[in-house]
């Protein structure tokens, strides 16, 4: 243990008293794991004491690797390792730390392995495929889960079944008598690591989220300056790249099953955790160096430091409409997008950012609403060649933390998955998950595996989110009555839960009926637009704002005209792609266009005769 750690524990014993003898030896424990608690990067502090101050340079024109300074009034929110929002106050079973594991009578809730074979099993008639959306939707919606949250979990030496079972640090979740796949008894699962935090002159636990809570390419470039630097070639504003273009090698770990593989680094620790989420950084860490080629062109003089924070936030900007232009009202339906005035406009400037709003990842939008997309796994990896015939398919199960199917043939190989994710449909998004995910997920060489689904109900009561019922009154929707499902799933709610209001905000939600336009129902529907709110209204960079750090309204109206599909030309081997990179190939309503008919950046806006190499001073 450091010296600062001796320091802090010594500290935290003042708090015994006020917070309970069970809740000491929990932060001890935190304190003494190195993975956990690090004095150097923790930016808030136990229940009421300041975080440590920030300086900010409200003249520098571009963003802080870690999120800080965004706010310059508040220059800690949104920022990397903080502790994640609320849009409800937790309830704990103590009200202060302990899972909620009893309903409001007290019984104890089902297991989460019971209920997902209740509530999330395949019935076995195969994978319904959506009509509509294809894969890449599927896995550029997890690429950009992975810009705003990661929330870590307590590490140490112990399994969580067994003897370890009952540590306080696990919550591992038991698998019920007869089930289907699982031949143990336990599933094991740590508790999200995390930090005392004053709600209403209360000390309760809250969850840390290790990257920035703000919609800026943080998966690309790292969520601090630290990790930003093992990126950057510090050559003309470029990022590292291997021959082929895929990303360079780090310090991560992975599973190599070649003699030519290696683990794939990136501004997110989880790059490697599955083909199709590999293939989506390749993308955008060549559009980096695309556009960074670009403007070293136009503006020779540009030295390194200003071409890489320039295409950084050129970068962010096209990432930033693309979302809010073209994935997202895929997952929301037009009508909720309007009602919540997400729509970017069409032309010029939309200047909203309110210093009054704080952007930081709210605890059950990340342990709930925006995991809907797992249902959207399908149970395969596969590679396309270019004229768009499948060349190789792998079960998801043997690709977990594995870059093979990604990295092999120098490059090559990752083009493949790419050309697959645009041709073939997701998964439906709806109740059922893929064996791949629900039994197999992250499968060892001994053949333990997981349970996603499972995970993330046993997730939400980790993080004590409120039941379902409650965040059906939150969004002002019926909260009485399952009023929004099928006759079905509302049949297995009521058996597998004794009380509606018993139900787990994962549980409730993911089995509602979608809105029209939509993949997800009302309540989803409702946490992830507000959450987008805060991403769009509480961001100072935001792209479309009229600012002096900002785009011009030319250069602003060049980014609105750029596509996934534009992304997608100028950053992978194809020669054609969709009309609309998100949908499914058909004939008259989505077939493929010729790359080079597709609107491109005019980088004559970008020609700066005034502009200086500027260094942060934060």
């Amino acid at each position: 243990m450091s010296p600062e750690q001796r320091v802090l524990q010594l500290a935290l014993v003042l708090f015994v008293t006020t917070l309970g003898l069970r809740e000491y030896q929990i932060l001890l424990i935190l304190i003494q794991s190195e993975d956990i608690w690090d004095t150097d990067r923790q930016t808030q502090h136990l229940c009421g004491n300041p975080a440590p101050e920030v300086t900010c340079d409200p003249e520098y024109r571009y963003r802080s690797a870690d999120g800080s300074c965004n706010n310059l009034k508040h220059p800690h929110w949104g920022r990397s390792h903080t502790a994640q929002e609320r849009f409800l106050l937790p309830e704990y079973d103590n009200g202060l730390d302990s899972p909620r594991l009893r309903g409001g009578n007290q019984t104890l809730l089902p297991s989460s392995r019971e209920m997902s074979n209740l509530l999330f099993q395949n019935s076995g008639n195969g994978t319904s495929l959506d009509t509509r959306l294809n894969l890449l939707h599927m896995s550029f919606g997890q690429f950009l889960d992975h810009d705003f949250a990661l929330t870590s979990v307590i590490k140490g030496n112990f399994s969580c079944c067994g003897a370890d079972q009952h540590r306080p640090e696990c919550l591992s979740i038991a698998v019920p008598d007869k089930d289907p796949f699982f031949t143990t008894v336990c599933m094991p699962m740590t508790r999200s690591a995390w930090v005392f935090v004053n709600h209403r002159n209360t000390c309760r636990r809250e969850q840390i989220n290790d990257v920035t809570s703000y919609l800026d390419a943080s998966n690309v470039y790292g969520s601090n300056e630290e990790k930003a630097k093992t990126l950057r070639t510090f050559i003309n504003g470029t990022l590292r790249e291997r021959d082929g273009g895929l990303p360079d090698g780090g310090t991560s770990k992975c599973v190599l099953k070649g003699p030519s593989d290696y683990c794939q680094d990136a501004g997110d620790i989880r790059v490697n955790v599955v083909p199709n989420l590999g293939s989506v950084h390749l993308l955008f860490v060549r559009y980096h160096n695309y556009i960074a080629r670009h403007l070293g062109a136009m503006n020779p003089s540009w030295e390194d430091e200003t071409l890489y924070q320039e295409t950084r936030a050129i970068l962010v900007a096209i990432l930033q409409h693309v979302v809010y232009n073209e994935y997202l009202p895929l997952v929301l339906g037009n009508h909720v997008m309007k009602q919540y005035q997400l729509f970017p406009k069409p032309v010029g400037f939309n200047t909203v950012y309110d210093e009054t709003v704080h952007s930081s990842t709210r605890n059950a939008f990340a342990a709930a609403a925006f995991r809907f997309g797992h249902s959207q796994v399908t149970n395969a990896q596969k590679q396309y060649n270019r004229m768009l015939s499948q060349t190789g398919s792998w079960p998801i199960e043997d690709t977990y933390h594995s870059p093979h199917v990604c990295v092999q043939n120098g490059g090559e190989s990752s083009e493949g998955v790419l050309r697959w994710q645009l041709v073939e449909p997701s998964a439906k998004s709806d109740s059922f998950f893929e064996n791949g995910i629900r039994d197999k997920l992250f499968m060892d060489s001994d053949g333990n595996s997981l349970d996603l689904p499972a995970l993330n109900v046993q997730r939400g009561r980790d993080h004590g989110l409120p039941p379902y019922w409650k965040w059906r009154e939150f969004c002002a929707l019926n909260h009485t009555h399952l009023t929004d499902h099928g006759i079905t799933e509302k049949t297995k709610l009521e058996t597998i839960y004794r009380d509606f209001r018993d139900i787990d905000l994962f549980s409730g939600a993911m089995t509602e009926l979608p809105l029209e336009g939509a993949i997800v129902g009302p309540t989803f529907a409702c946490l992830i637009a507000r959450q987008f709110v805060l991403y769009k209204t509480g961001d100072r960079f935001w792209y479309e704002n009229s600012h002096r750090q900002g785009l011009t309204e030319a250069q602003l109206n060049e980014i609105k005209n750029i596509t996934m599909s534009s992304i997608v030309c100028r950053s992978a081997e194809v020669d054609d792609v969709n009309q609309n990179a998100f949908v499914v190939l058909r004939q008259l309503t989505n077939s493929t266009v010729p790359c080079e008919t597709l609107k491109h950046m005019d980088w004559t806006l970008w020609k700066d005769k005034s502009r200086k190499p500027q260094l942060s001073t934060m």
